[in-house]
């Protein structure tokens, strides 16, 4: 049966069909008939309006690590676009199934640099893993299934869709809308699963990597099956390490920024390392060193898109499939646990134990992140999702808290600023239920901050960390290595972040001594709203591992 609709209606009916319940916006008039037909199926699928289209395409993002469906983001053309960039940038990095959806001039306009147009092809080509300009009313609903495939077969990631205004407003014969049939899994080959079996069977000091976008609850089940079976040792590439339960006895920690540099070392002298769904991106690798010497290990890389596959290191065995599948295979291998396997694994453990106990602060006048930290471990419930932005603070959240399941980390790999207070709002409305914390710098409070107002908006209870040292302290970090005694475009001066959050009618409040955090932090939890807690930090203390004066003594 076919159905004269306009074009706006035809994208909404074809989102519905896809079961699409939420999507995040800020509206531009270039899309006024998208919102014209959400306004009729309001109870069905959710929108939620932001303040600033990059804070809207970063809660996208989060919503699709978050569920594995492809987040939903409107922004108009022109600006709108180009700040929900860095949105798609950070998807396509961390592999995130997402689908970006952009007002576009009216098609007979194209081409004269008319007000607000963009050549999106051009635009978003090197950052997105599709993009396309949908120039009839009645190619929308292909467009949609198109999209929603592209984001999330493969390597997941990000979907652009460009919609002229004329487009949306004229009317076409529809049929009737029918979702995308998701591709079956695709299975690994019996003779690489035998050729991984023989690697292990000749190991002596064996290692599994995992990470990546793409973990099913099955997925993960069968994975600590398989570990408890081998006996194997196992970490988490950079950001990922909410994969594995941080409590299994398998788990060695995780690879990246301010990791332990023993398990780096643990890694690099693997002579199997198995890697399972990460990219081996920069951080994971320590700059692409991690892996040079391919000649003393056997590296057996298991992805789910060839593009990927021998990019940077080449494998020993390449082996292209799913994830869930893979591991399904791997878990029912008759692997016997080689001779010291258990003792390396207990070893790599203790390690990463260890690694959990900060140092004592050296001043008692600041805030001690260290000991914050372990009374927030303490509190949290396993269905605890955190969010970091990015910034040195990061090592604290990343290595002194534990991850695992329900809950989650939702982190940017590719390290841009501004996504923690979106992707803690984006948690809050999609799992209302779990208590959702967003550690963030100062610097990148004030970059997407403003999203707090979103969340009192629509009743979401996040609360806000809010790690203040006055100063860009990664780049004042590179400027003490690289210049010493010589910092430039780093200092801030910040506003009353307390003040700042009950304005925006959250709760707030000031930390600026270690015990006052946990009455702090219990106000915030018994407000029932939304809340920032200011923590300031001794802005001598860059990390846990470095020092503003220590570097500058080590230059001198």
């Amino acid at each position: 049966m076919t159905t004269l609709r306009r074009g706006g209606e035809i994208l909404v009916e074809a989102l519905l069909r896809h079961g699409a319940n939420r999507a995040f916006c800020v509206p531009g008039e270039s899309y006024l008939a998208v919102l014209d037909a959400l306004y009729d199926c309001r109870d069905r699928l959710t929108l939620h309006v932001c303040r600033h289209d990059g804070g809207a395409a970063y809660m996208a993002e989060a919503y699709g690590k978050l569920t594995g469906r492809p987040g939903l983001c409107f922004v108009t053309r022109g600006p709108g676009a180009t700040n929900a960039a860095i949105a798609v940038h950070v998807a396509r990095q961390d592999s995130t199934p997402m689908i970006l959806f952009v007002g576009q001039v009216p098609r007979r306009h194209l081409g004269f640099e008319a007000f607000q147009e963009v050549d999106y092809a051009a635009f978003f080509g090197p950052i997105a893993k599709h993009v396309e300009q949908v120039d009839d009313a009645s190619d929308i609903a292909e467009a949609v299934r198109r999209g929603f495939r592209l984001a999330t077969t493969g390597r997941p990631g990000p979907v652009v869709i460009a919609l002229p205004e004329d487009v949306l407003r004229e009317e076409a014969q529809a049929d009737d809308l029918v979702p995308a049939v998701p591709e079956p899994p695709r299975a690994p080959a019996p003779d690489a699963l035998a050729a991984i079996r023989d690697a292990l069977a000749r190991a002596r000091r064996p290692m599994v990597m995992i990470g990546g976008s793409v973990w099913t609850d099955p997925a993960r089940a069968d994975l600590v099956r398989f570990l408890d079976t081998s006996g194997l040792a196992a970490c988490c590439s950079f950001r990922r390490q909410d994969v594995l339960d941080n409590d299994h006895p398998a788990y060695a920690g995780y690879l990246g920024l301010n990791a332990d540099p023993r398990l780096f070392r643990r890694v690099g002298g693997a002579d199997v390392l198995l890697v399972i769904g990460a990219r081996l991106d920069e951080p994971t690798t320590q700059g692409f060193r991690l892996l040079d010497d391919a000649r003393a290990r056997a590296l057996i890389h298991v992805y789910p898109s060839r593009a990927e596959l021998g990019r940077v290191f080449t494998p020993t065995l390449a082996v292209e499939c799913d994830i869930e599948p893979f591991v399904a295979a791997l878990a029912a291998l008759d692997i016997t646990p080689g001779a010291g396997w258990a003792a390396q694994r207990k070893e790599a453990r203790a390690e990463y134990l260890e690694s959990l106990r900060p140092a004592p602060a050296a001043r008692d006048d600041f805030a001690d992140l260290g000991r914050i930290m372990e009374e927030l471990e303490e509190s949290l419930p396993e269905d605890a999702i955190i969010a970091l932005d990015a910034g040195n603070f990061t090592a604290w959240p990343q290595r002194y808290l534990t991850y695992k399941r329900p809950g989650r980390l939702l982190a940017p790999v590719n390290g841009a600023m501004g996504y923690g207070a979106p992707a803690a709002v984006s948690a809050a409305l999609t799992r209302p239920d779990s208590l959702v914390i967003g550690v963030i710098g100062d610097g990148g409070m004030l970059m997407n901050g403003m999203e707090l107002a979103t969340a009192v908006q629509y009743g979401a209870r996040p609360i806000f960390l809010v790690i203040n040292n006055n100063m860009y302290g990664t780049i004042r970090l590179h400027q003490e290595r690289a210049f010493p005694r010589r910092p430039i475009a780093t200092d801030l001066v910040n506003p009353d972040f307390k003040a700042l959050a009950e304005s925006l009618g959250a709760f707030g409040v000031c930390v600026e001594r270690t015990g006052d955090f946990g009455p702090a932090f219990r106000a915030a939890r018994k407000s029932g709203k939304a809340a920032l807690i200011e923590i300031v930090t001794d802005p001598d203390i860059l990390t846990p591992n470095f020092t503003i004066s220590g570097l500058q003594a080590a230059s001198d």
